[in-house]
């Protein structure tokens, strides 16, 4: 289950296993980073990790557990859509240096509702700059894919990108949706990139208008990268 509260669409009777820019570009309001900016290690994203309350509307609650597994190599039916199959396989094409996560869920959620997800993941600023600009190229062009995992499932998704507010150095912002979801409602993912650091946020589709994360606690977090960069 823990894979699913990062990468999936979730319903009361289906689980469908899912996640979860150019570089530097002015017009797009992306920021470079020192490329000598070593990756933050896995203590370092620990205590990057929100408490359960510091973001305001939001309980988070950090998980111990892995949030991958050797068995998660997910590969994808479209090289275009490689980027995005990526979040949801042990073995992207840009290497991960540590990975932790959190579960996020609205504070007016009702509890039977199933949390989002936070996860935090290491790269060098060159791997994390790079997946960024391939998430933009990504969502320029997939709009469909396949994803096979050695775990045993495939599944078959529709990408949407959607609007997103300016946070940390780049971000991108898309709904991923099962297609056999049956409600017919996916996950609103926002990656957004904070030097060699990508924070992943996904939300689960509660209404017809997807809403993403607040460009507010995006940047929030940013900022606590940002100082942990400096520190490390």
């Amino acid at each position: 289950m823990r894979r699913a509260l990062m990468f999936a669409v979730l319903s009361a009777t289906f689980i469908a296993t899912t996640a979860c820019g150019t570089t530097a570009d002015s017009a797009r309001g992306t920021k470079p980073s020192p490329p000598n900016q070593q990756p933050l290690t896995e203590e370092q994203l620990t205590k990057a990790l929100p408490d359960v309350s510091e973001l305001a509307g939001f309980t988070t609650m950090p998980q111990s557990l892995a949030l991958l597994e050797a068995q998660d190599v997910v590969t994808t039916d479209k090289s275009a859509c490689r980027s995005i199959a990526d979040m949801m396989s042990v073995r992207p094409k840009h290497q991960r240096r540590a990975m932790v996560w959190a579960t996020m869920k609205p504070d007016n959620a009702p509890p039977e509702a199933t949390p989002g997800s936070l996860t935090l993941t290491s790269h060098t600023v060159k791997d994390a700059e790079a997946w960024m600009a391939e998430f933009r190229e990504a969502l320029a062009s997939c709009s469909r894919f396949k994803a096979t995992s050695q775990r045993g499932w495939i599944h078959r998704f529709k990408v949407r990108p959607l609007a997103t507010a300016k946070a940390g150095d780049d971000s991108v912002t898309y709904l991923l949706t099962n297609i056999l979801a049956p409600n017919g409602k996916g996950n609103v993912i926002t990656v957004v990139r904070t030097g060699g650091t990508l924070a992943t946020y996904l939300m689960n589709q509660d209404a017809d208008v997807p809403v993403p994360v607040p460009a507010s606690i995006a940047n929030q977090l940013h900022k606590k990268l940002q100082a942990a960069a400096t520190q490390a």
